[in-house]
């Protein structure tokens, strides 16, 4: 098998995703997803400075090719001498089960098709789930979920793990205080004056394989959660519009995180305190803004070290946001004004469910 043509044709799908749908992003979004597409595509270690000339006119030319490919479909995958449609993961990842290589394919946020080809860690049967680990990616979009659920199988990214976490140690760099994030990392080895080094690549890459199983027990949260109703996956599909699809992403993203099955309760009873600083200092976006009971309890937690105060907070957002999606499979599919008009009435009252 031909590696560098099996990369290209990959990445040509990658970019065909990306001209379709980079507008989805706001424009310090689509920039961060581009600066982080350069480092990857050019091997850049995540403490090496970028070069803005360099990025600048890499930039100009990959927006000429988004021009170019914005209207081509998505083209096949060729695997000694058989044609592959490109979403079908299971073919592609059969045929390549000996060369040690996973390939991903699906769907994100907005519908966005995401693609990549990276090297195979490992696999392991989890919670009746198959686990696929991935390392090195060889090739991806811009939107790089990562973790990806599909039907039994998870794919956990340990390379895009690490990017996180890399992004996040910056970050803190950068801050006077270090914070629950200072915490965080202290509580695995490493200060917020660690100097750059493989040393601390290699301490990242350790604690990147933490952190990836609270993203596998998010995925695990989400397929049980998931499971009762078709519905509310139809309704996380054909969301009317951005604003309404993110709201609905994340109340099924706090389901998740608090479930019985999920990530939190796993922490909880492990009394896993490094772990509950990632998760505190992981949590952003609309999960963070939603779940509105996790803040003081961790302050109060903080100080007294007890864990009911995590465990009631858990408890509260699980029934919070199960009593929303309750509320909004009540309406019609269709209802786009209905669904809406639900959720900014819960986030005029801080995210707790409306009359």
């Amino acid at each position: 098998m031909d590696r560098e043509k099996l990369i290209a044709a990959v990445k040509h799908n990658c970019n065909i995703s990306d001209a379709r749908f980079w507008g989805n992003y706001s424009i310090c979004g689509l920039l961060m997803r581009l600066r982080e597409l350069f480092r990857s595509e050019h091997s850049l270690a995540p403490w090496e400075a970028i070069p803005q000339q360099e990025i600048g006119e890499w930039i100009g030319r990959r927006e000429k090719q988004w021009e170019a490919l914005a209207e081509e479909p998505f083209g096949p995958i060729e695997i000694d001498g058989t044609l592959y449609d490109p979403f079908d993961a299971d073919g592609i990842n059969a045929a390549l089960a000996s060369r040690g290589l996973y390939y991903g394919a699906g769907y994100g946020i907005f519908n966005k098709p995401a693609f990549f080809l990276a090297l195979l860690k490992g696999e392991e049967e989890f919670n009746d789930y198959r686990i696929h680990h991935t390392g090195k990616e060889f090739c991806r979009d811009i939107s790089a979920p990562l973790a990806m659920l599909q039907g039994r199988c998870i794919v956990l990214r340990h390379e895009q793990v690490s990017v996180l976490l890399w992004d996040k140690l910056l970050e803190l760099k950068g801050r006077r205080f270090g914070g629950v994030l200072g915490e965080a990392f202290a509580s695995f080895g490493i200060g917020k004056d660690a100097p750059f080094s493989q040393e601390l690549d290699a301490k990242i890459e350790t604690v990147s394989d933490d952190i990836a199983g609270l993203f596998l027990l998010h995925e695990i949260g989400e397929a049980y959660e998931d499971e009762p109703s078709e519905k509310w996956l139809s309704l996380l599909t054909n969301a009317g519009d951005k604003w309404t699809e993110l709201y609905l992403r994340g109340i099924k993203d706090l389901l998740a995180d608090t479930s019985d099955r999920g990530p939190l309760k796993s922490i909880i009873d492990r009394k896993n305190k490094p772990l509950l600083s990632f998760y505190m200092a992981l949590l952003s976006g609309t999960r963070r803004e939603l779940f509105t009971e996790i803040a003081e309890a961790f302050r109060s937690f903080s100080g007294s070290g007890d864990w009911s105060l995590i465990e009631a907070a858990r408890v509260r957002g699980y029934e919070k946001a199960h009593v929303m999606r309750t509320a909004l499979l009540s309406f019609d599919g269709n209802d786009d004004a209905m669904i809406r008009k639900y959720l900014e009435a819960a986030r005029e009252k801080g995210w707790q469910p409306p009359a």
